[in-house]
């Protein structure tokens, strides 16, 4: 059989001559050969075998029309066309691809790492209660907030100003265990809500570089601070009751594959593998109630005032937030709590009945690093506790200074 193309026979004939030849064995070439005398292109076989049948349903389907009236340049079109479609459906074929092998990926990094949380946690013995003391008579016109955050537990450096490592961490957090002891005396308080406000580990996944000022790894992180943190909240309950919240998701706490965006896997966060196992370690505390957060952000009252709070760091404009933020939970919100910033103020942003709406900045335990010094800001390392009266709300602020 003649493979090339005759001098008379238009292109459609030409095709459908091959394919019919290739399909019925009368010609004993592979497909890849037959694209090439079509179209002058190379091709798998796999490849072509699929373009084929593309171009074959074009040339049936011309046929059902009659194409005497149609050039080589709308045949042509008509198979460029198919191509496309063919190409992609190939390109779909291979996102799918990649995506589910990104999604095994991140599965099975993280099956790891719960695995590995569990053989450390096995270790942990019974937390007894503490030696609690007697509580003092609160006023009931009166409440108190202890709100810290980034405490980047893990990292170590030295800065113009400061200086970080584990050690200096626990000595921070005793610190602010002995100011709060004080403010208990000094107000008579006998029941103090606790805050925390994200970035407690200083985690391993947000860019390379961090690398350098790491002590220990993710998981560890994890460990040491949790257990000590339970420890460090029964010798608070030893002077005062405790109703404690923290914010699920931050930035340095995110699994976050390097070369990934930020927020792509945000329900992959230490800080909830955090609350869960202060929440089961505190249980027997009576004087403890370890609250969940069930959405976004953290939401709860005191007295009449509606409080918002959140790590922060996903946060646009502060300025518009308290009234955003009441547009979309259809509350009306007097305060929001936000961190990620390392320095304290606050902000009117508002009115209440009576009161100031405000945007209030939480210092870190950390306190400034090298990136603070490059910029010439910073904040002392610190925590806040804020008085609330029935009648004026915020009323009261302690600047604790923990460096």
């Amino acid at each position: 059989m003649e493979l090339q193309r005759q001098p008379t026979e238009l292109f459609l004939d030409y095709a459908d001559r091959l394919i019919e030849a290739k399909e019925n064995n009368i010609i004993d070439i592979d497909k890849s050969e037959i694209w090439e005398l079509l179209f002058g292109e190379k091709f798998s076989s796999d490849e072509v075998r699929k373009r084929l049948y593309g171009v074959k349903k074009i040339i049936s389907k011309l046929k059902e029309e009659g194409y005497e009236n149609i050039t080589e340049d709308d045949v042509l079109r008509k198979i460029d066309l198919e191509k496309i479609s063919l190409q992609k459906e190939k390109y779909k074929i291979q996102t799918l691809r990649l995506d589910l092998n990104r999604i095994i990926r991140e599965s099975s990094r993280t099956e790891l790492l719960y695995e590995e949380f569990i053989l450390t946690l096995k270790e942990c013995e019974k937390t007894p209660l503490p030696q609690f003391k007697e509580l003092h008579n609160q006023s009931v016109s009166k409440q108190y907030l202890l709100s810290f955050a980034d405490s980047h537990f893990g990292k170590e450096f030295e800065s113009i100003t400061n200086e970080y490592d584990l050690d200096i961490v626990y000595k921070r957090f005793n610190k602010l265990l002995s100011e709060i002891i004080e403010i208990v005396d000094e107000c008579k308080i006998k029941k103090l809500i606790i805050l925390a406000l994200g970035d407690l580990v200083e985690g391993m996944c947000l860019r390379i570089s961090q690398l350098t000022s790491l002590k220990i790894g993710i998981t560890k992180q994890t460990v040491q601070f949790m257990r000590f943190m339970v420890q460090w909240l029964n010798k608070v309950s030893e002077v005062v009751e405790i109703t404690y919240y923290s914010t699920p998701y931050s930035n340095h706490g995110q699994i976050r594959p390097f070369g990934s965006k930020a927020n792509e896997f945000v329900s992959e966060d230490m800080e909830q593998i955090i609350f869960a196992y202060i929440h089961d370690r505190l249980e027997n505390n009576p004087r403890i109630e370890v609250v969940e957060c069930e959405s976004k952000h953290v939401i709860f009252s005191i007295f009449d005032y509606n409080i918002i709070a959140s790590h922060g760091h996903d946060i646009k404009n502060p300025i518009d937030f308290i009234k955003d933020a009441s547009d979309k939970y259809k509350i009306f919100f007097d305060y929001a709590f936000f961190a990620h910033k390392h320095s304290s103020g606050t902000k009117a942003v508002g009115e209440g009945q009576t009161n100031n709406c405000e945007i209030i900045n939480v210092p870190s335990i950390m306190g400034c690093d090298e990136y603070a010094d490059d910029l010439l800001v910073g904040s002392k390392a610190g925590a806040t506790l804020i008085e609330f009266t029935e009648k004026q709300g915020k009323r009261k602020t302690y600047d604790i200074i923990l460096n």
